[in-house]
């Protein structure tokens, strides 16, 4: 099994020194006799393949992603060699887009192609890796874990080429992750406390409400008090023109209309008017 990027060369290593042919997906490509080879079998492989006399060994340069196939060397007297050849294009650069840089949320994404793997990593150790299939889209892969570290590294990769790019944390990151754990505690105080407030702004309601409550009762009951005692001296009290009277009606105390008319009429029938 043999890998290689597009544009460098391949040799194969098993020689050919006392002449033999090269062959690609069956058919002849080069054949080497007496010492001298022959490529003019097929135009797509003409003048770039070479053949070295002291390793009698062959050599394809400037190869493309077309040239992918399998290659045998058939020495002469039957020895032969299989070879699967597989040619990459170099893989891109992977670009960073950074979302919010106050909750460092940033997407590493590259150019798909094929086995292509993107992942992040956080010094030697892997912490997230995607790839897939299918080549027309492009692959993204979130930095979902934001540890106590100043920078992290993205890295796009095939077979044959990688390439990375270190993402420096800003100083305004929280170094701590935030979980969801973390965040239904924090819900759960943010409810207790709001219900603590209303609760006690209830009792203190209900407290300032039943003070007002008895302080009406008290002045309620203040004032009703200094009328029953307004009163009692009013119905108490003796009209000045019955202290004219006899010492027998002194201490007779008048309560209406009626009793003063039966007063006077006793008056009369004594012969006092």
């Amino acid at each position: 099994m043999l890998t290689q990027v597009v544009g460098k060369s391949i040799t194969f290593s098993n020689p050919t020194k006392q002449g033999g042919s090269l062959l690609y997906n069956g058919d002849n490509i080069a054949v080497v006799v007496e010492g001298r080879m022959d490529s003019s079998y097929k135009d797509s492989f003409k003048d770039r393949i070479q053949w070295d006399q002291e390793t009698g060994q062959f050599t394809i340069k400037d190869l493309t992603t077309s040239d992918s196939g399998m290659y045998v060397v058939d020495g002469k007297g039957g020895a032969k060699t299989t070879y699967q050849l597989t040619v990459f294009d170099p893989v891109s650069r992977p670009m960073l887009t950074t979302a919010d840089n106050e909750t460092c949320s940033v997407e590493c994404s590259v150019k798909n192609d094929r086995d292509v793997t993107l992942s992040w990593y956080s010094g030697e150790e892997i912490i997230n890796k995607t790839s897939s299939p299918e080549l027309s889209i492009k692959l993204s892969l979130p930095l979902v874990d934001i540890l106590n570290r100043t920078s992290y590294i993205c890295e796009a990769a095939n077979p044959v080429t990688k390439v990375h790019v270190t993402f420096h944390v800003p100083t305004t990151c929280t170094e701590t992750k935030v979980t969801d754990n973390d965040i239904e505690r924090v819900r759960g105080s943010l409810i207790g406390a709001v219900m603590c407030v209303l609760v006690a702004s209830g009792v203190l309601g209900l407290a300032i409400y039943l003070k007002k409550g008895r302080n009406r009762d008290v002045q309620d009951s203040s004032e009703r008090e200094q009328a029953v005692h307004m009163y009692a001296e009013v119905t108490h009290s003796k009209p000045k023109h019955n202290q004219e009277l006899g010492p027998c009606n002194e201490d007779l105390e008048v309560k209406s209309v009626y009793d003063h008319i039966q007063l006077h009429r006793m008056d009369i029938l004594s012969g006092n008017v």
